[in-house]
């Protein structure tokens, strides 16, 4: 096996240790049986068990970046409704696709430590920051109230959070991604009101 396809592998088996066990409770033990490969071989490509969690971690961060698009208006462009369905079904199909990835990030990661929870805060203000720019968007095309866009931003993003945990678990019993969506995107443009 190629170096680079061994340091894959270990992730992929750390990833689902992490998933199955939690942080605290695998070992690099556990990761190594997983991975089927001696000790020595993991110390090859990671310092240590934290080395795989850092990797892991970062790479789910930057693939939720890149899945998020700030919403542009343009002739060219998409309305922005739909660019805001297109970030949100990008990250559901993210978390669908690779449901052990993105538990670490909303049940492993926070509280790890200060640098972890650094790390989250920021990617969620990153975040946070994107909804807020669509809804102060949206109020100047005439399609959202004007609100406190923080306000709305963060419940919005808390939202997001939940239904992501829950596409990660085994017993999900949300409707199809496309649904979802478009329940969303009615409760933020409608509210509860009639439709």
């Amino acid at each position: 096996m190629l170096p680079e396809q061994r340091k894959l592998s270990i992730l992929s088996s750390a990833k689902e240790m992490f998933a199955i066990k939690g942080y605290h409770e695998t070992s690099i033990t556990d990761i190594i049986k997983r991975a089927n490969i001696a000790r020595g071989t993991f110390y090859l490509y990671f310092k240590e068990k934290r080395d795989v969690f850092d990797a892991l971690f970062d790479q789910l961060l930057d693939e939720i970046n890149t899945s998020v698009k700030r919403v542009v208006v343009g002739n060219d462009q998409k309305p922005p409704m739909e660019q805001i369905a297109d970030n949100l079904k990008r990250v559901f199909q993210l978390a669908a696709d690779d449901p052990e990835l993105a538990r670490i990030l909303f049940r492993h990661a926070p509280g790890l430590d200060s640098i972890t929870d650094q790390k989250i805060d920021n990617f969620y203000a990153k975040i946070t920051a994107l909804i807020e720019g669509a809804l102060a968007l949206g109020t100047q095309m005439g399609i959202v109230e004007r609100c406190d866009f923080r306000l709305i931003a963060v419940f919005i993003l808390g939202g997001v959070k939940d239904i992501v945990d829950k596409i990660t678990r085994p017993d999900n019993n949300l409707p199809q991604i496309d649904t979802l969506i478009n329940e969303l995107t009615g409760f933020v443009l409608h509210g509860l009101s009639e439709r």
